[in-house]
């Protein structure tokens, strides 16, 4: 795997799934989650930047519930595609399929039927500030320690980016860009390759 992959995977598959808890602001954090929970469908592009300098882009493709599609740019001929149940990050080049539960990642949240940032066992905070409203979901203990930040701008109320930073203190940003909303996106985008070993 190239290693722009490497802090990426890493980064999502060390920072586990969590379920309910506190919030310190109400408001920007329902409305985080109402952002999600109204969308059906929503394709645009989205650049990725690791703490290594690592470098990439491509196009996104999301239909909730459940289901996304990062289809990175020449020369990365990687895609990964989320299910309900997978994370399948698809190696072209190699035809190679790794497959990591959903609810191990913290895609697993955002993907969700209903998406519910306020969770048990980790620090859930909101602020504002300069007109962009950043959402920090902390786990500071455990095996899947790590942080996932939300940012999203205020008026509109849309998202901008997110930051995964793991155990390690490697940290993977991926901004998005020309986000369009309720198209049709066919079922077979969200379908992984049937690799025969």
């Amino acid at each position: 795997m190239f290693n722009l992959m490497r802090p990426l995977v890493r980064a999502i598959v060390v920072f586990g799934i969590m379920s309910a808890g506190m919030t310190a602001y109400a408001d920007p954090i329902t409305d985080a989650e109402n952002w999600f929970n109204q969308i059906k469908t929503l394709k645009g592009r989205f650049i990725q930047i690791s703490d290594d300098g690592a470098y990439a882009e491509g196009d996104v493709y999301l239909k909730r519930p459940y289901w996304s599609r990062f289809d990175y740019d020449e020369p990365l001929e990687t895609v990964l595609i989320t299910t309900k149940i997978w994370l399948h990050v698809d190696e072209q080049d190699q035809e190679k399929l790794t497959s990591y539960p959903i609810s191990e990642t913290p895609l697993g949240i955002l993907f969700n039927e209903n998406v519910k940032l306020s969770l048990d066992g980790i620090s859930t905070t909101a602020t504002t500030k300069d007109g962009v409203v950043r959402i920090a979901l902390d786990k500071p203990t455990g095996d899947d320690a790590g942080m996932l930040v939300l940012e999203f701008s205020e008026k509109p109320f849309e998202l901008r980016r997110w930051i995964i930073t793991d155990s390690a203190g490697v940290q993977t940003v991926v901004a998005f860009q020309n986000l369009e909303k309720d198209m049709a996106l066919s079922q077979r985008l969200f379908v992984p390759p049937n690799y025969q070993q």
